[in-house]
């Protein structure tokens, strides 16, 4: 008589070798000591006060995250953070389409023009943004100089609030626009060729056709861009830090930013505060990755 399955199973999985792990242990210690422990040392330094040089004195308990909350400064930083990062995920994804779609022909010049727009992937984030803040350095820039000749004036385009914000939004797109086109260029060419021929004989073309067809078609690789995006937004550092720093007057500080000047501002050193505005930063991950795939799960069917 032979044993049940389940037993069988069992019994094997008992006598399977533990030498794959082995394999796996050098990644997990990695993973270990430079993700998993600073996260957690980050939780408990979050719970406990600094003294004048950084270091934790004494437990401190919610002080930091009432003291942070409570603070107009923060809610404006946490605004313009939502802001940023929503307008950062459409504007790649709605641009990114646009340009994909007329790219995903086989016509001639595409190629050339393929390559045209994958440039900033070959360009370092750092290294663009600081060619971007001499562009649009005040009134020596190329950009003011270009404004002032056709009676613009100097413009400020990173001093003014306003267009500071415009100015961040457009680098932070281009820095990483490639990405976006590059996927949905893939998106696009794995859509069925029956589907676009059906859509042309029943005359849904133009944007119609993206709308009704190409959209529903390529859903899935939109989700997957759609999150990474934004968590890249809310991650941004290197081009708000290389054009303004967050300014003018903290108008485009981002939670990245105002945990940097927390913790290695002139003089702060306040690394407890900067851990409770980590913390607030990591929830805010999680909840909008949760909320994304929560709306987008109704209507994004994977083949």
């Amino acid at each position: 008589m032979t044993a049940p399955r389940p037993a069988r199973a069992r019994a094997a999985a008992r006598r399977r070798p533990l030498w794959p792990w082995m394999f796996l242990l050098p990644a997990l210690l990695l993973f270990a000591v430079f993700d998993y422990y600073p996260f957690l040392r980050a939780v408990v330094l979050s719970f406990q006060a600094t003294d004048l040089f950084g270091r934790p004195a004494g437990w401190a308990g919610l002080e930091n995250y009432t003291v942070m909350l409570s603070s107009g400064e923060f809610w404006s930083t946490f605004a313009w953070t939502l802001v940023f990062t929503v307008a950062s995920t459409v504007v790649k994804l709605v641009l990114g389409l646009a340009i994909a779609v007329p790219l995903a022909r086989r016509l001639r010049g595409t190629a050339v023009l393929r390559s045209a727009v994958l440039i900033p992937m070959a360009v370092s984030t750092a290294v663009g943004a600081l060619i971007f803040s001499q562009i649009l350095a005040p009134s020596v820039g190329p950009a003011d100089q270009l404004a002032d000749l056709v009676g613009l004036g100097p413009v400020g385009w990173l001093t003014d609030a306003g267009w500071a914000r415009v100015s961040v939004l457009v680098v932070d797109t281009w820095a990483g626009i490639s990405f976006v086109v590059l996927l949905l260029l893939a998106a696009i060419d794995g859509v069925p060729g029956d589907i676009t021929e059906a859509a042309g004989l029943d005359g849904c073309t133009g944007l119609r056709y993206i709308r009704h067809m190409l959209v529903p078609s390529i859903a899935p690789m939109l989700l997957f861009l759609a999150v990474p995006q934004s968590v890249a937004a809310l991650r941004e550092f290197t081009v708000i830090n290389a054009l303004t720093g967050g300014g003018p007057a903290g108008a485009t500080q981002t939670l990245v930013v105002d945990l940097y000047t927390r913790a290695f501002g002139d003089s702060t050193n306040d690394y407890s505060s900067a851990a409770a505005s980590g913390m607030v930063l990591a929830v805010f991950i999680v909840v909008l990755s949760a909320v994304q795939f929560a709306l987008s799960a109704r209507k994004v069917t994977y083949r």
